[in-house]
């Protein structure tokens, strides 16, 4: 196994974090697994460039133990803070999850997209060209498609001391500057002799931005609060893009892209089998998340004639000639961009029958029969059972009979108007209302199934939905929640509507979220977050059963009931998937999968990724990929780098480790075998699965909840005005799917 090790300062049993002796190492390990060096002993080091190669190693370990240093600080302070139970603590856990609040992009969908293209000389394209290529935003574009974003990027004058943007507000531009200078600024709040002791003050940071630089990347994946306000020091020329331009030039290039792939390896031949023949479109799918893009310099031998082969390949640009020794030197065959070779090979270790040779510049899809046989087992077993398998099965439950096993039912058939319920406080808060805690009247009992009669009222504000065009999101939400049934997943009755408010009539949970308890245990144990994770398995064996993908899974959206049985809640952001993949941008920062932020298209793959963080975070105390800057933690996801605490057992470590999986083609869950895949794994040896789903397992911790009316376990919120507390808005969006 890789691994190298940094020692670890002892911390606090106090305070609720992992002790480590000094005997005890921190493991830390590479997704990839790729393999760190070792320092060599002092008496082995025996010339000036081995001494250097080994300084150089010091560094590296210095940098990664000054990196640990600093996520264990934070744990440290935000354990402290949280296990103090007062009103501050209130306060500091709902600041904490207010920052982790889903983001979610509303940007035009690229259907609409029209392409523009601004007049530039090649000075300004190459400088934007140098520019972009350096954010990892633009990192998986192609050519192509990084020549039409240049198009799309449009100039602005800035004379000395404007701005350009300001702090708080919500930006949907990206800029690289062509000349002049501009400051950073940030306003922060500082103590001094005022009335109410603060004012703000702005203070600089970091470097000026100068020509080549480029800020403001966030603005194009999610409109959310400029961190910073930026302020021209001299007169400035700008370059500018726009979200929507960003969306829409990407996502139709990637999309495109896509389509291809699939319709030619729909296509490919293997014998007298052709492949769309006999495979599953989600078969299909499963080989194009499989390949990979090589490229080729211009005589390349990318295959050679009599060498064994393991890879199958598509062209995706240039030519390639093919060449048979026994039909002379010149080539017998040129293939384009849409053309493959080497098929065979994905059944079997195949003895090449010609030699492929680029004859220009060329970049393909590679395929190899590893990938292929993890995604999807044996080629000749599908071939064989191809007329046998069913056309409507789910990719996503792909060998989890176990799993399906597990699938319960126990509809609603709950049916309550507003007027027969007492609205008695507040349990939470959203963007778009509140979740009110309601009681049946008295004189309407008979008509529940509840024996408690009470409930979760989701009031929903149809003017915020109305203003921030998510109607879709609304309605999507509720035709989700009304298909599942499944003990861990919340409850919905039935829907509603007024002038002003969109309901959700829910299973009220009283438990608490997860979060909460979290934060103020400090960190899980092993076992406790095994129970925890178990049970998001499976409700995740119904969702993704019905091709679903849940989207924004964290420990916010976990939430116990009276007996302490966690149930997934609020699926605001789940989608049905119809088509295969999805490409709207969504969900929790520190959760998002590396094909959400590199807008790549996404499945229910993203669902394993963040189980893999929820692993983590319930285990360590703090997500995997955690900082400050949002940016910052993007960049640590796509890089796939791991820290396993020492702590973690070696079972944990691989579980973890297999989720956060950059590439979805390797990530267990989405690999053959599915859901059961992650069930087998040794962390979960042992676990009885049947008794968690028949809610025998004892849970490993059990909320005080004293009656049905008792919501000391959130927090407390201000009411609205009005008699009964809801959000007075008039709107003349009426739907018919909540009548």
């Amino acid at each position: 196994m890789a691994m190298k090790f940094l020692k670890k300062q002892k911390s606090s049993k106090q305070m609720g974090v992992p002790c480590s002796s000094p005997k005890r190492d921190t493991l830390v390990m590479s997704s990839d697994g790729s393999e760190e060096p070792s320092l060599k002993p002092l008496e082995d080091i025996k010339s000036l460039e081995e001494a250097k190669e080994e300084i150089r190693k010091l560094r590296q370990i210095a940098r990664e133990a000054s990196r640990e240093n600093a996520e264990l600080q934070h744990r440290i302070s935000t354990i402290s803070s949280s296990t103090t139970k007062s009103s501050s603590t209130t306060s500091s856990i709902r600041r904490v999850k207010e920052a982790r609040a889903a983001v979610l992009d509303r940007a035009g969908s690229d259907k609409d997209y029209v392409k523009t293209s601004i007049p530039k000389s090649d000075q300004v394209r190459n400088l934007i060209y140098h520019s972009i290529k350096r954010n990892m935003l633009f990192r998986t574009c192609s050519e192509e498609a990084i020549q039409d974003l240049i198009d799309a990027f449009d100039t602005k004058n800035f004379a000395a001391e404007s701005v350009v943007i300001k702090q708080g507000d919500e930006g949907d531009l990206f800029y690289v500057v062509e000349e002049g200078k501009l400051d950073v600024m940030v306003t922060t709040n500082a103590i001094d002799a005022g009335d109410d002791g603060s004012s703000s003050r702005e203070v600089q940071v970091g470097v000026p931005y100068v020509s080549g630089s480029s800020f403001g990347e966030l603005a194009l994946m999610y409109g959310s609060p400029r961190a910073a306000t930026i302020r021209a020091k001299s007169d400035c020329i700008l370059w500018f893009l726009d979200r929507r331009d960003f969306k829409g030039i990407t996502g139709s290039h990637k999309q495109r892209r896509e389509e291809i792939i699939l319709d030619t390896l729909r296509k490919v031949k293997i014998g007298d089998t052709v492949l769309g023949d006999v495979l599953r479109s989600s078969d299909i799918d499963a080989m194009a998340l499989a390949t990979q893009s090589d490229s080729f310099a211009k005589d390349d031998v990318i295959i050679r004639q009599g060498e064994k082969g393991d890879a199958f390949y598509i062209i995706e640009s240039g030519t390639v000639d093919v060449f048979v020794a026994e039909q002379g030197i010149e080539p017998v065959a040129r293939l384009t961009s849409g053309q493959f070779f080497g098929e065979k090979a994905l059944m079997s270790e195949d003895v090449r029958q010609a030699t492929c040779i680029a004859s220009t510049d060329a970049k393909c899809l590679t395929l190899t029969r590893e990938d292929f046989v993890r995604m999807l087992g044996n080629l000749q077993d599908l071939l064989n059972n191809g007329e046998q398998r069913p056309s409507s099965s789910s990719a996503a439950t792909r060998g989890e009979s176990d799993a399906e096993s597990m699938d319960t039912e126990h509809s609603s058939s709950t049916r309550f108007e507003l007027s027969d319920l007492d609205i008695k406080r507040t349990l939470g808060i959203g963007a778009f209302g509140r979740v009110k805690l309601v009681k049946v009247k008295s004189e309407k009992v008979s008509k529940g199934e509840n024996p408690t009669q009470t409930y979760a009222l989701k009031c929903l504000s149809k003017r915020a939905i109305v203003d921030s065009g998510l109607q879709d999101h609304v309605i999507n939400e509720k035709v989700i929640m009304s298909e599942l049934n499944h003990p861990f997943i919340l409850t919905f009755h039935c829907a509603m509507q007024d002038d002003h408010n969109i309901y959700f009539l829910l299973e009220v949970l009283l438990g608490g979220e997860l979060f909460r308890t979290l934060r103020q245990e400090g960190q899980f144990s092993e076992s406790w977050s095994r129970f925890y994770a178990a049970s998001v398995m499976l409700a995740f064996c119904q969702i993704h059963s019905r091709k679903i993908a849940y989207r924004d899974l964290k420990p916010e959206n976990l939430v116990m009931d009276e007996r302490g049985y966690l149930k997934i809640v609020d699926f605001g952001l789940a989608k049905k998937l119809e088509g295969g993949k999805t490409w709207t941008l969504c969900g929790t920062p520190d959760y998002l999968a590396p094909e959400v932020i590199l807008n790549e298209g996404h499945d229910w793959a993203v669902d394993y990724w963040a189980l893999g963080v929820l692993i983590y975070e319930m285990a360590a105390g703090t997500p995997p990929f955690y900082a400050e800057d949002p940016m910052e933690v993007y960049e640590k996801i796509l890089s796939g780098h791991v820290t396993i605490p020492s702590h973690f057992s070696r079972g944990l470590g691989e579980i973890v480790k297999k989720l956060l999986k950059v590439y979805q083609s390797k990530r267990l869950g989405r690999t053959k075998g599915g859901a059961s895949s992650v069930m087998k794994q040794k962390w979960f040896s042992g676990f009885d699965w049947g008794s968690l789903l028949n809610r025998e397992l004892e849970p490993p911790f059990v909320p005080d909840v004293k009656d049905p009316l008792d919501s000391s376990n959130f927090d407390s919120y201000e009411e609205e005005d009005g008699n009964d507390g809801l959000l007075r808005k008039p709107c003349n969006w009426n739907p018919a799917e909540f009548s």
